[in-house]
């Protein structure tokens, strides 16, 4: 029964339950003289395997979260079926008295059972994503974590914070930043990897409209000490403001102009 078998796995955060299948694609005359032979009697239960692993606590959850959060190319290898070697070290796959304690199923014999625990060993490794949701962490929540992380960076929620912007622009840029779950965009931008159509418009595109230019714009003064880096020219400064003054004014002329088109 061992030879040529083919997996089917149940799934649950915790536990697996893999059956023993034969595997398809055999000859014709293979498929009759197996036909012929359970005709004469009567044919042997599939073997089966269930095997409990320990869910990841929730602490355990967020670092494997940080970690992938950190390193975007291995967020993108695991989306694509690869098992990296720092999630091997964050104990992903089971660990061997979690293999050892697996219980089977009447009928399946010793060469069933090794057969049945390799091919388990097997397709984890191949498809990590299944490995994570035994460990209790599923793609949804696997991809709204890291783009939550990825969304608290920008914000400044985490690490040092970012200097407030002021401005119509940068206060657009933080409503459609706050608007909807970051699980959506997340979801989009890895599905649109995968299917190699970054270059397409994301979900909030259509929500672009244009706004008229504002009549009186806002221009910051310069900041920066260009006393120390031009010492030798004093009005650097005010110059420059006036230089930042005249160009917004001049965009603003313009914007109206083109309003009236």
């Amino acid at each position: 029964m061992s030879k040529g078998l083919e997996l089917r796995l149940e799934i649950q955060p915790g536990i697996v339950r893999a059956r023993g299948l034969q595997a398809t694609g055999q000859t014709p005359e293979m498929l009759a003289a197996r036909k012929a032979a359970a005709a004469v009697q009567e044919p042997a239960a599939p073997p089966v395997l269930s095997m409990e692993v320990a869910p990841w606590p929730a602490e355990h959850k967020r670092r494997v979260l940080r970690e992938l959060a950190a390193h975007p190319g291995e967020l993108y290898e695991l989306l694509q079926g690869q098992l990296s070697a720092r999630l091997a070290r964050l104990k992903l796959l089971p660990a061997e008295e979690e293999l050892a304690a697996a219980v089977y199923e009447q009928g399946a014999g010793t060469a069933d059972r090794t057969a049945l625990l390799k091919l388990l060993k097997q397709r984890l490794t191949e498809e990590p994503l299944l490995a994570l949701s035994l460990r209790g962490l599923g793609k949804e929540e696997l991809l709204a974590g890291v783009f939550g992380l990825w969304a608290e960076a920008d914000n400044g929620e985490e690490g040092n914070p970012k200097p407030e912007t002021s401005g119509l622009l940068a206060a657009e840029l933080a409503r459609l930043e706050r608007k909807g779950p970051a699980a959506n965009s997340g979801e989009w931008l890895a599905e649109a990897a995968a299917e190699g159509s970054l270059h397409q418009p994301g979900p909030l595109f259509h929500e672009i409209a244009a706004r008229p230019f504002p009549v009186s714009p806002v221009v910051a003064e310069p900041t920066e000490d260009w006393a120390s880096l031009l010492p030798q020219t004093p009005g650097a400064a005010d110059g420059l403001a006036l230089i930042m003054r005249e160009v917004a004014e001049a965009a603003a002329r313009r914007a109206a102009g083109l309003n009236k088109l």
